[in-house]
């Protein structure tokens, strides 16, 4: 999964970037730049997993993992920076998803009034423009390919048809996720990567004096589009700069009870529309994330390809049910491990040991 950080100029994206990957690139001495972002592979926090490793106490945890990209922030309305603006939506159109950073912190060093909301619209403007020029440029070659005797005419004709659709929803400011889509019409906009069809979430990047009340942050901007989370990017990210015994005091008086960047890859991966299931052996425990509906052929795909040509069966059990019984011998006892067929659709939390032919 790749996720961008999206924002205008002095949001905090790179502090926010820095937090989440726990400082794993230099920023200070390798700036992102349109042509170089920088990027960093972060585990997502889980619960679970850590409690399989205590328990099974294997040699090694394999997380989710998110990869991060941090990009200069966009500026619109700076024909100066057309060229980086348009390298900066490139890449963002290779993102499975996006991070919106808002301003919501005053600053001497940062011009301009707080206003996350009108910084959000800014930003959708941009993907709004951005989708637009793509559906316009792909109308404007259906139409001089109707010109000529085809034989996929008819595909064409609904292709330009839907491309209208999607056209004048831009044009009044609807993102394309609002359009009506047959799956061959979703097919065809998986083509474009458009912006306004990934998933956003918002991060109200707050200064100090709110860095302890995000949820009364978050309240103040009930018109910006959920989900939404508020945190102080450049305090959490020197934070996460301490030594590990030392944050927690440190938390403490600043008020705060835990980080809250952790929050956002969690967060992301929900919006993806992902699940998370478990295997566990001799030599580790990992969790792995499937697209929701996959079945235990395409699970048994995601570790090995020789587990889904072999399929035989998957014996499951879930997470809260392990937990509960203390161990797997306990859980089968109490009836709560099933052996599924290769159509079992796999959900959240599952811990699965697959059975299959060599």
């Amino acid at each position: 999964m790749h996720v961008a950080l999206a924002g205008l100029p002095l949001s905090g994206k790179t502090c926010l970037f820095t937090a989440l990957s726990e400082g794993a690139v230099d920023s200070a001495a390798h700036p992102a730049r349109a042509d170089h972002p920088n990027a960093a592979s972060v585990a997502v926090p889980d619960v679970r997993l850590d409690w399989l490793h205590e328990h099974y106490q294997t040699p090694r945890k394999v997380a989710v993992h998110i990869e991060w990209l941090d990009l200069p922030g966009l500026a619109p309305g700076r024909p100066d920076l057309a060229s980086q603006n348009t390298a900066i939506v490139e890449h963002l159109r290779r993102a499975d998803a996006l991070v919106c950073v808002l301003r919501a912190f005053e600053s001497d060093r940062v011009p301009g009034r707080v206003d996350p909301q009108a910084d959000r619209d800014a930003l959708f403007g941009e993907f709004l423009l951005a989708d637009l020029d793509v559906i316009l440029r792909r109308i404007e070659k259906v139409e001089g390919q109707l010109t000529k005797p085809l034989p996929n005419r008819d595909a064409l004709q609904h292709e330009l048809d839907f491309l209208q659709r999607c056209r004048q929803a831009l044009e009044a400011e609807a993102p394309l996720q609002g359009v009506p889509q047959t799956e061959a019409e979703r097919n065809i906009l998986r083509n474009f990567a458009a912006l306004t069809l990934k998933p956003v979430l918002n991060v109200l990047n707050v200064g100090e004096d709110h860095a302890d009340r995000p949820a009364e942050v978050i309240g103040s901007y009930p018109d910006l589009p959920r989900p939404v989370f508020a945190l102080c990017a450049s305090l959490e990210s020197e934070i996460e700069q301490l030594a590990p015994d030392e944050r927690g005091p440190f938390l403490a008086e600043l008020g705060l009870d835990r980080f809250h960047a952790p929050d956002v890859p969690a967060a992301v991966h929900g919006a993806l529309d992902r699940i998370t299931f478990y295997t566990t052996g001799d030599k580790e425990v990992a969790a792995r994330s499937l697209p929701r509906g996959a079945n235990a052929v395409e699970a048994a795909a995601d570790v090995h390809t020789d587990m889904a040509h072999g399929f035989i069966r998957a014996e499951v059990v879930g997470f809260d049910d392990l937990k509960a019984a203390g161990d797997l011998k306990h859980a089968r006892a109490e009836g709560h491990v099933r052996l599924e067929g290769r159509d079992y659709v796999v959900r959240d939390g599952d811990v699965i040991l697959f059975h299959f032919s060599r």
